[in-house]
């Protein structure tokens, strides 16, 4: 996957830094109550600084422009190393936060790396924002403010994408419904007896009928939570774990299965229609694979609801029955611009 050029959380669009930005940078970077606190930016700040920072150190995919429903918000940079800078009109409404949340996410999907940050001593609301994402002191320096001119006394920190995760837990929340991430040692039974149950085993390609407990917990330590694809979530109704949701890569394919006792109230269709938009959004995906054996038609009718269509038909393998026909289907992810 290449970087994400743009993103959206549910308040904010994230997109490149463009020649149009130059008014609100150059406005906002001559506050010395926002460059005050930022190492690099000199003070007065031009167009020229605009020029050179909009083509030499702005990278679309690392590089963002934070947009609210009132404009332009502040800029964040991500890469090896996170930075940002708001608008004190969008000061205290988890901007900060919300947009990191989303760039790191994509980041760390496909990237690894650990990344770096810190803040001038006295910068609480950034304090409480890289807190927030899982970052932790490595040390104090001093670093020069190119804007006031001084030394200042730096809080250095790194983050790794195991702490991002922690963190910042997956969960989504529907009306009826919580997904999040299963655990083995709680979910491997409740996981066994719904995956092994003789109606949903013959519908999988993975799953006997009686499911072994080594095979259960071999499946779950494959598909945990890592912040990338190959993973499954939990879906919960009413406290108890019902059934799974996954997302697999090379070809990008989603597919779930469900307590029988829950079939046919809609659980399915609910879940998925939460699960696959997040996904859809965190990853940039442009299409994403299901498949069904020929005999479920009713999980055809979940997937054309959630808006794939029939591309073919096939040979797969179940476990649990040997050689079954599939059907094949594709769901289209339209490009969402942002202004």
């Amino acid at each position: 996957m290449t970087p994400r050029e743009e993103l959206n959380t549910a308040r904010l669009a994230l997109r490149p830094v463009l020649a149009s930005d130059e008014a609100a940078v150059v406005a906002h970077m001559n506050d010395l109550n926002v460059s005050g606190w930022l190492a690099r930016v000199p003070h007065p700040y031009t167009a020229a600084d605009f020029h050179q920072f909009a083509t030499q150190i702005a990278y679309p995919g690392e590089t963002y422009v934070i947009e609210d429903a009132n404009g332009f918000a502040g800029v964040l940079g991500a890469g090896a190393e996170l930075g940002y800078w708001l608008s004190p009109r969008a000061h205290g409404q988890g901007y900060a936060t919300e947009a990191a949340q989303a760039v790191l996410a994509a980041q760390f999907s496909q990237d690894v790396r650990t990344v770096i940050s810190g803040y001038f001593v006295g910068n609480t609301r950034s304090a409480r924002v890289l807190q927030k994402l899982g970052f932790v002191e490595t040390g104090r320096s001093i670093k020069h403010c190119l804007a006031l001119g001084q030394n200042r006394q730096h809080v250095d920190l790194s983050l790794t994408a195991k702490a991002f995760l922690a963190a910042n837990p997956l969960e989504i929340i529907t009306p009826r419904l919580r997904l999040a991430p299963l655990d083995i040692e709680r979910d491997w039974r409740d996981i066994a007896r719904i995956g092994g149950d003789p109606a949903v085993a013959r519908m999988t390609n993975s799953h006997l009928s009686p499911w072994p407990e080594a095979d259960v917990r071999a499946s779950l330590a494959e598909s945990q939570w890592h912040g990338r694809l190959g993973f499954r979530l939990g879906i919960w109704f009413e406290g108890k774990l019902v059934g799974a949701v996954g997302l697999w890569d090379d070809p990008v394919e989603t597919g779930y299965f469900l307590d029988p006792a829950y079939w046919n109230r809609g659980i399915a269709t609910e879940a998925m229609s939460a699960f696959l938009p997040q996904m859809i959004a965190r990853f940039g995906l442009s299409e994403v694979f299901a498949d069904h054996c020929t005999d479920n038609p009713a999980s055809g009718a979940v997937l054309r609801k959630l808006g794939f269509r029939q591309i073919g038909e096939g040979i797969g393998e179940s476990l649990a029955r040997g050689t079954v026909p599939i059907a094949i289907y594709r769901l289209d992810v339209p490009k969402v611009k942002t202004s």
